[in-house]
């Protein structure tokens, strides 16, 4: 089973809100073509965040059956745009049940997806952000000492889930971090998000959320052995990323 990876997707949802303005042109479907060419059924993706321009779960309900046509299981992020999302994990169970290939989400909780153990939360700016990130409809959210806060804690109730998974598994899992902000920016300085990740020990860590000229400040490579990922479209090149295949090494 080999696992991609994609965020910030984007999709117009019943507001049809397309992406012509930021260049993305017949958006979304090149990303469709890419995505049924390359993935398999049995292929796992992560979509990490930015999903839909819906604001209410009425609108997201086309958005939601164009992921479940796409070939693979679908593992979803709240992205900083996915107003749609709501607060109430069960809420969001009812709502996600009818689409039969988005087999979980994570909402401070992790989810097994084959020999995968995908944990994380959507996050936010860090007061480790570079200045000059672009703002914008799609740019940088500014830093928020209370959603750090919380986005901290989320982290935690993912990662404490992810635990609980990984000792009632009857088989080693291979950890995966997934999230929407860059929990790691170019220049390397350490946050609060990229401590607690690497304390985890994924093998990688998948994130989105940064677009255009804010592309070169994210952290891409290895470090303290953890493999970071930007998968935003446009980083992507509006092709799923893929992140792990075949026999990888379980922690």
């Amino acid at each position: 089973m080999r696992l991609f990876a994609i965020g910030d997707t984007h999709l117009p949802s019943a507001r049809r809100k397309d992406m012509h303005r930021f260049g993305w042109t017949d958006h979304p479907l090149p990303l469709q073509r890419a995505w049924d060419a390359r993935v398999r059924p049995e292929d796992g993706v992560l979509v990490v965040g930015d999903i839909s321009w819906a604001t209410r779960p009425t609108e997201v309900l086309e958005d939601l059956a164009w992921l479940d046509e796409r070939p693979g299981r679908k593992v979803l992020v709240r992205g900083n745009h996915d107003y749609w999302w709501g607060d109430s994990a069960s809420k969001l169970r009812q709502l996600l049940a009818p689409f039969r290939t988005i087999e979980g989400f994570l909402h401070n909780c992790a989810v097994v997806l084959g020999p995968y153990l995908i944990a994380g939360t959507r996050l936010w700016t860090v007061p480790e952000a570079p200045a000059e990130l672009p703002g914008g409809e799609m740019g940088a959210e500014p830093v928020d000492a209370g959603y750090v806060a919380r986005e901290t804690r989320r982290l935690a109730a993912s990662l404490t889930d992810a635990a609980a998974r990984e000792r009632a598994s009857p088989a080693p899992l291979v950890r995966v971090a997934a999230v929407h902000f860059p929990p790691l920016y170019a220049n390397a300085r350490a946050t609060v998000f990229s401590d607690t990740i690497e304390a985890w020990r994924p093998q990688v860590c998948v994130y989105g959320h940064l677009h255009a000229s804010g592309i070169p400040a994210g952290f891409t490579g290895e470090r303290a052995g953890v493999r970071y990922v930007l998968a935003s479209c446009d980083a992507a090149g509006f092709s799923p990323v893929l992140l792990l295949e075949g026999a990888v090494k379980a922690v």
